[in-house]
């Protein structure tokens, strides 16, 4: 076992979670988060320069990486992953199918339910 402090990096993922959270606006923050006010909003027990090393992809002690990793996991959860396949077979992330979505849509407008055409 090597010596020193175990230390662990984030993965991208998680560092583009935590700076798309940190850019947004928030209350108090338009135009978004400094590193202290991060650490602050984030109740971490560390200095705003191990979140900085964190974000910048460089290790920091596993102690500290595993705070920010759960903090992360609970408060910024990962988009889900839409595989081809459901793409392809036309699902949607929602619960409503499509005929429900334009049947609400043609009662909100006051459609007549004409058929046009041929027939």
């Amino acid at each position: 076992m090597p010596r020193g402090r175990q230390s662990r990096t984030l993965n991208r993922s998680q560092i583009q979670r935590l700076e798309d959270f940190r850019r947004a606006s928030h209350e108090g923050a338009p135009h978004g988060y400094s590193l202290p006010q991060l650490r602050s909003a984030m109740a971490a027990g560390f200095g705003w320069r191990t979140l900085q090393k964190a974000l910048l992809g460089r290790p920091v002690w596993d102690l500290h990486y595993s705070y920010i990793a759960q903090w992360i996991d609970r408060f910024l959860p990962a988009p889900p992953v839409r595989d081809g396949k459901a793409a392809a077979a036309g699902e949607r992330e929602g619960n409503e199918e499509p005929a429900e979505i334009i049947a609400d849509a043609e009662e909100s407008e006051g459609a007549t339910r004409t058929v046009r055409g041929s027939r």
